[in-house]
C-alpha cells in the first residue's frame, strides 16, 4: 500500500503538481466526531519548478488508489532547510462560519440540508430521524454550533447520535453505529494503549434554575426544600424538586450541576429537564487511546471490537467501542493508527 495520489491544484484552474517525489515526512490525517474539521498535515520540499504552495489550493490524497481526502490549504510555515509544513482542512472548515437564523420546527436533516446550501457545499443525508426539533433562534453562531445543538436534542429525544462527516468533498450526515467484524487485539494489529477512568465530568445532582426578570424571581427544581436566595430575598423565591442518583452520590459523593430552565417551563418541565440532564451527565466516562496498524475504516462513529488481555484482566472483556478520534498516519508503505474510543457497558 502506497500513495498512490497527491495533488495540489490552483482553485479555478487546471493547473496542479504531484507532489508525491517531494513529500518529506509522513501524511497525518486526523478526524474528530465532536464538530470539527479534518485536518491533513504533511512537508515537501521546495524545488525550482515553478511551484510554490499557497493558502486555498485544493489538495487530493489517495491512499492504495482510495480517496482519503479532499481539503484546501490554510497555512503553512517554510523553514531554513526550504520545507514548506503544511496544513490543510477538508470542507467541514466551512462549518466554523458564523451565522444568524430562525430555525421553524424541523427535523436535523432540515437543518443540515440548509447549511450545505448556505455554505455551497455539496451535502448528502445518510442517515435521518423523523423528529421534529422545536423552533430556534441562533444568534452570531457558527452553523457547527447550531447542528451540534440540533444533534443533542435529536439524541436525548430518540437516542440516536448523528455526526457530520467530509467524504471526499460530500459533507455528509450520518448515525453512529456501523460495526466492524474485525479485531484489533494482542494477537491482530493492537501495538500499546492507555485506558482512563474518570468522574472529573459525572454529575449526581441537577439543579434546573429559571429566573422571573420581571420579578426579578428565580426557582429551581432539585430539592424538597423551600428556601429564599439572591440580591432581594424578599422577591426571590426557589421552588426545589429533586434531580438525583443516590447510589452515585453514596459512591462518589455529591457533585451537582445548575443548568438553567427552558423558556416558559412550568415546574414539571423543569423536573423533567433536570432527570434528562442527569440522565446524560450521570456515567462515569471510559475512554481507549490505542495505537495499532491503520484502516481506511478507522474513522469517528465507527465501532470495532477491542480484545485485549490487559483490560480483560481489570474486568474489561471484549466488547464493540465507538472511534471519536482517528489520526491515521501514512508512512511510505504502511499505515498505522492513534485511535480514541469510547468505552461502551
Amino acid at each position: 500500500m502506497v500513495v498512490t495520489s497527491f495533488l495540489i491544484q490552483r482553485p479555478d484552474t487546471k493547473v496542479s503538481w504531484d507532489v508525491r517525489e517531494v513529500l518529506q515526512t509522513d501524511i497525518k490525517w486526523t478526524t474528530d466526531i465532536n464538530f470539527s474539521a479534518g485536518e491533513l498535515t504533511f512537508k515537501l520540499t521546495e524545488v525550482d519548478e515553478g511551484f510554490i504552495p499557497h493558502e486555498g489550493d485544493i489538495v487530493w490524497f489517495r491512499w492504495d488508489k482510495k480517496p482519503v481526502f479532499r481539503g484546501r490549504i490554510f497555512k503553512y510555515d517554510y523553514d531554513e532547510s526550504e520545507n514548506f509544513s503544511i496544513t490543510a482542512y477538508d470542507n467541514l472548515r466551512y462549518f466554523k462560519n458564523q451565522d444568524s437564523l430562525v430555525w421553524p420546527v424541523s427535523t436535523i436533516d432540515q437543518r443540515f440540508t440548509k447549511v450545505c446550501k448556505l455554505t455551497g457545499l455539496k451535502g448528502k443525508v445518510v442517515s435521518g430521524s423523523k423528529h421534529k426539533l422545536k423552533a430556534e433562534v441562533c444568534d452570531s453562531k457558527s452553523y457547527f454550533d447550531m447542528l451540534k445543538s440540533a444533534v443533542n436534542a435529536t439524541y436525548k429525544a430518540t437516542d440516536d447520535h448523528f455526526y457530520l462527516w467530509d467524504n471526499y468533498g460530500t459533507i455528509e450526515l450520518r448515525k453512529t453505529g456501523k460495526k466492524i467484524p474485525y479485531y484489533i487485539g494482542d494477537k491482530s494489529s493492537a501495538t500499546g494503549f492507555n485506558y482512563n477512568r474518570s468522574i472529573d465530568s459525572l454529575v449526581n445532582i441537577v439543579r434546573v434554575v429559571r429566573t422571573d426578570k420581571k420579578k426579578k424571581q428565580q426557582s429551581s427544581s432539585t430539592a424538597k426544600v423551600k428556601t429564599t436566595t439572591g440580591d432581594d430575598p424578599a422577591n426571590t423565591k426557589i421552588t426545589a424538586q429533586t434531580a438525583e442518583s443516590k447510589n452515585s452520590m453514596k459512591r462518589y459523593g455529591k457533585l451537582q450541576s445548575v443548568v438553567k430552565a427552558k423558556d416558559k417551563a412550568n415546574a414539571a418541565q423543569m423536573k423533567q429537564q433536570a432527570l434528562n440532564e442527569l440522565k446524560s451527565k450521570g456515567k462515569v466516562a471510559h475512554t481507549l487511546k490505542m495505537k495499532t496498524r491503520g484502516s481506511l475504516n478507522m474513522i469517528p462513529g465507527y465501532y470495532w471490537p477491542i480484545k485485549l488481555k490487559s483490560l480483560k484482566d481489570i474486568g474489561i472483556g471484549t466488547h464493540y467501542m465507538m472511534i471519536t478520534k482517528s489520526t491515521l498516519t501514512f508512512g511510505t508503505t504502511e499505515m498505522t493508527a492513534e485511535l480514541e474510543m469510547k468505552v461502551r457497558y
